[in-house]
């Protein structure tokens, strides 16, 4: 039986990292765009920043669902929800491959756009452990 204070505590509880990667993605193309100005390398940023950001939500989705927030629901969904994490990889590393040869994008672009992934988790990670740090039992 789902509720809706459970649905809002489980959104609320990766709230802080949606925000700091969707955060880090718009950051991180101001700052491509001062570098390179606009142009095709500021494009390439924004693209790989919106790609971090749909790996950010893909992947929770998928873990969440693999790893028990929900009820797996056998077997069989769970060797469904294995291989589409596996496809969700490849389907990134295809998008970034075409984004480089057939549209012609910066390498070096996509990839600071990209680090917004790692540059919100991290962000988040320290916020949300601060937080919880400071108000826990081993404080």
């Amino acid at each position: 039986m789902r509720t809706e204070t459970a649905t809002t505590a489980r959104e609320t509880g990766t709230l802080a990292y949606d925000l700091l990667v969707v955060g880090a993605a718009l950051a991180l193309t101001l700052v491509g765009t001062l570098i390179w100005g606009v142009g095709r390398e500021a494009l390439a940023t924004s693209l790989g920043g919106t790609l971090a950001v749909v790996n950010w939500l893909g992947l929770r989705w998928v873990v969440a669902r693999l790893l028990g927030a929900r009820p797996a629901g056998g077997r069989r969904r769970t060797l469904l929800l294995g291989t589409l994490f596996v496809v969700k990889f490849g389907l990134l590393i295809g998008i970034v491959w075409a984004l480089i040869r057939w549209a012609g994008l910066d390498p070096l672009g996509l990839a600071l756009g990209y680090s917004a992934l790692v540059v919100g988790l991290l962000g988040a990670g320290m916020l949300v452990g601060r937080e919880r740090a400071a108000g826990g039992a081993d404080a």
